[in-house]
């Protein structure tokens, strides 16, 4: 019953940040499917903080990570190119129950369909500390400002 109250106690603090930031993604991944959420913050200029969760569906397990990606908008270099940001950086994850702790490099591009929806795809390499050998994904997914 601990366990649930905690949980719920984190959902609802993941979306007040989320409602207060204004950008969420709608993560899947293939080949390892899984299902995800995520909640970007703008730190700088070109720089996104990512937390994400995504329910692995071949374990099952669930993955909790949070990475710092260099996002820069390439209209910023050429006006022709707005809303299109290639990303790359990493970060570090867990994946629970099993609570293997990970190292995560991402790089990928996002394309803005508007102001506020932005569709992306990436990949995404998973390094365990413990030594088991590396997973790669591929990451299609919305962001929602």
């Amino acid at each position: 019953m601990k366990r649930l109250v905690v949980f719920f106690l984190l959902i609802a603090a993941i979306a007040s940040l989320g409602l207060a930031q204004r950008a969420f993604q709608l993560r899947v991944s293939v080949p390892s499917p899984s299902l995800g959420l995520g909640l970007e913050a703008g730190l700088q200029r070109d720089l996104v903080g990512l937390i994400y969760g995504d329910l692995v569906f071949s374990g099952p397990g669930v993955l909790l990570g949070g990475e710092v990606l260099f996002k820069p908008d390439l209209g910023q270099f050429d006006r022709g190119l707005r809303g299109i940001r290639p990303y790359f950086g990493g970060g570090l994850g867990v994946k629970v129950p099993s609570a293997e702790f990970l190292l995560s490099l991402s790089a990928g591009v996002e394309f803005a369909l508007d102001r506020d929806t932005g569709l992306f795809i990436g990949g995404q390499s998973l390094f365990p500390f413990t030594g088991s050998p590396s997973s790669g994904r591929l990451l299609i997914g919305a962001v929602l400002r």
